[in-house]
């Protein structure tokens, strides 16, 4: 436990317990913090209290000083599809029952001037602040809940409130925006850029299956360069991070430029998941460059 957490009596409410509302607990249980939990799943919830990362379930919101919202950001019928219902109705929730002045801090993913609507649902009465989740399951210690994040607030009353608790109770290395909206749309540019990495080493591949090329011999060769690595190409892009945040981002820019990379990216990798099949089927062509 650290000592300076020792008499911290400052009540925290992590709403959503999934991975990243779950490592959040986790992360701030083993820093000697109280930590509550709210989750619309009963076994998450549990799971929770039987690992001991939550003190007590909590379905009201009232007389919490920070409300640390986790939850999926994503369509439950389509998880590549955002979702911001569930985000709005848990925001309506705290404007009732929210305790003025407190500290809500929005881990998940959302699309950009997200945090604005919410500023204007609470009239302001607490303070707001985005500071979207970087996690790696497999790497938990150095690419946990601490490493170094990227916040923004909805003013300076928020940014100071949240660098009180993220930067100085949970020692979490900050980069700190003035806009924003450079904080919401940190997370789905970055997840956009990986979906564009993967995409060229999936349309690379298919290159390299057409006409006969070693893809493993061609991409370990190019990657000799010091400035190039280009990723393996596996079984397409899946999972709901970087479909559904590259998907928030082509909202964004729609109408903004012409053609999108991002948006030829998603063709190519629909195009690899097929040729993946033709492959397997064993009805793949050859093509023969002269």
């Amino acid at each position: 436990m650290s000592n300076k957490n020792k008499s911290f009596d400052k009540k925290i409410l992590i709403i959503g317990l999934g991975q990243i509302g779950y490592s959040n607990a986790e992360y701030m249980t083993s820093l000697g913090l109280k930590v509550d939990g709210y989750d619309i799943s009963e076994k998450a919830v549990k799971q929770a209290l039987k690992d001991g990362i939550i003190q007590n379930y909590s379905e009201n919101f009232e007389n919490y000083d920070y409300y640390i919202i986790c939850i999926s950001t994503h369509n439950p019928e389509n998880m590549f599809v955002p979702y911001l219902d569930g985000m709005y109705q848990i925001i309506q929730k705290i404007s009732v029952e929210g305790k003025k002045g407190a500290l809500v801090g929005i881990d998940s993913t959302i699309t950009a001037g997200t945090c604005e609507k919410i500023i204007e649902i609470l009239k302001h009465r607490l303070h707001v602040v985005h500071v979207p989740h970087r996690f790696y399951i497999h790497e938990k210690k150095e690419h946990g809940v601490c490493q170094t994040r990227v916040l923004g607030g909805c003013g300076t009353c928020c940014i100071n409130e949240a660098i009180g608790f993220y930067g100085d109770k949970l020692n979490i290395p900050l980069h700190i925006v003035q806009s924003v909206r450079v904080a919401e749309l940190t997370k789905t540019v970055e997840n956009s850029y990986r979906f564009l990495e993967i995409a060229f080493a999936e349309e690379l591949k298919m290159i390299c299956d057409y006409t006969n090329v070693d893809f493993k011999e061609l991409r370990e060769s190019i990657n000799t360069k010091w400035n190039i690595h280009i990723l393996d190409a596996r079984d397409g892009i899946g999972g709901h991070c970087l479909p559904k945040d590259s998907q928030m981002f082509l909202e964004f820019s729609n109408n903004v430029v012409v053609t999108s990379l991002v948006r030829a990216a998603k063709m190519i990798d629909q195009q690899y998941r097929f040729h993946l099949m033709q492959k397997a089927s064993g009805e793949l062509p050859l093509i023969t460059h002269r």
